[in-house]
């Protein structure tokens, strides 16, 4: 499985959980002549909620920017080859990187960040450690949240509000959520 955790992807796709992401190879459909579109569009309905699509091709796959763009995607593309490009699909979410900030700063920042979170938006707050003092202030404003320790000085929280925060089955083995 790939990995989002790359420092030249954007934000938002970089606190991708791996545990989300379904992939779709067609290098080989196209290759053999076959019109990939359907083995596509039956691995995005595969896709919990806050997923990715990554979609390999051997080439540009430019159409599907604005099919998945008007299911609310963003994409990022990379050229692995010169018939080899990988896209991924992923929801647009709010991501406050933190980690250059000193406390109380992270906290201020996402408490007011969250003021103007959309109804049912998703926060991610980059950190390098739990932001231990903020969560119970969270909890206090009707907002859940799940913690993804990423690396020792990388940790991603998920921030929803508690009405919107739909139920989690199923969890990467560093993260646990808060209700």
């Amino acid at each position: 499985m790939v990995s989002p955790l790359v420092d030249s992807f954007p934000l938002a796709l970089q606190v991708v959980d791996p545990a989300l992401i379904v992939e779709a190879d067609v290098r080989e459909d196209l290759r053999a002549g076959r019109e990939p579109f359907q083995r596509i569009m039956a691995a995005r309905a595969e896709l919990p909620d806050g997923g990715t699509l990554v979609v390999r091709a051997i080439f540009e796959p430019a159409p599907l920017y604005r099919v998945l763009g008007k299911q609310g995607f963003l994409h990022h593309t990379e050229e692995l080859a010169a018939d080899d490009w990988r896209v991924w699909f992923y929801a647009d979410v709010v991501v406050l990187d933190v980690r250059d900030m000193d406390p109380p700063e992270p906290l201020a920042h996402t408490l007011a960040a969250l003021e103007s979170l959309p109804q049912h938006g998703t926060l991610v707050q980059v950190n390098v450690r739990v932001p231990q003092f903020l969560l119970p202030r969270l909890t206090e404003r009707g907002f859940t949240y799940e913690i993804r320790e990423i690396a020792p000085d990388r940790v991603h929280v998920v921030i929803r509000r508690a009405a919107d925060a739909a139920v989690t089955t199923s969890l990467n083995q560093e993260g646990h959520d808060h209700v």
